[in-house]
């Protein structure tokens, strides 16, 4: 896994990673690659620059249409991004990225589901595009992903262990620590609001 996991924002700015358009978010990350052997696929069967059909395809065939009950989506697409520190771009290998979204993607629930990888360097610290169809290739279904971002910031500190090298320090605080952290932080702020408030009273 990488050392963060970062939903991209969608159309209105929230961070869920959802779109409804595999050939818009492919035709971005593949445009703007890195090393050409540092991506790959899972799940599919045509190539990279063909992905894109192929997942809408799923997405016609085995969700919008067939016999398949229940409400249909109009956001099939997760994007998210997979980031590693600048100085692993010194012992990274394709396998190594390859592992690590096999990983991500067990860990959300997706194993099974068809994914698109593509690795970037161009701003200088190492990370990983991923394009999910949500729909999975059998039953039609929509997966479900709750607890995302507390999910995998889990795991992300599970692979700073294993490295030996832990980046995010407060991954590692207690529990309880970071919420008296978030507690303190909003009282003082209640306190400075207040403060400010009595300032400005007519006297």
């Amino acid at each position: 896994m990488a050392r963060v996991f970062v939903l991209v924002e969608d159309e209105s700015g929230r961070q869920t990673g959802r779109g409804g358009s595999f050939a818009g978010v492919l035709g971005y990350v593949l445009r703007d690659a890195g090393p050409e052997h540092w991506r790959g696929s899972f799940g599919l069967m045509l190539p990279l620059d063909r992905s894109a059909e192929e997942m809408d395809h799923t997405y016609a065939a085995l969700h919008l249409g067939g016999y398949r009950r229940g409400p249909k989506t109009k956001r099939p697409v997760l994007h998210a991004v997979l980031g590693w520190h600048a100085s692993d771009l010194e012992w990274l290998t394709r396998d190594h990225l390859a592992r690590s979204v096999q990983d991500a993607l067990r860990h959300l629930g997706l194993a099974e589901h068809q994914t698109v990888w593509v690795a970037h360097t161009d701003t200088g610290r190492p990370h990983v595009h991923l394009v999910v169809n949500l729909v999975h290739p059998e039953t039609g279904n929509v997966a479900r992903l709750g607890l995302v971002k507390k999910r995998m910031s889990a795991h992300c500190a599970a692979y700073e262990q294993t490295l030996g090298d832990i980046r995010c320090k407060r991954r590692f605080e207690p529990k309880a620590a970071n919420e008296n952290r978030r507690r303190l932080t909003r009282a003082g702020k209640g306190a400075h609001k207040q403060k400010a408030s009595m300032s400005l009273a007519p006297r």
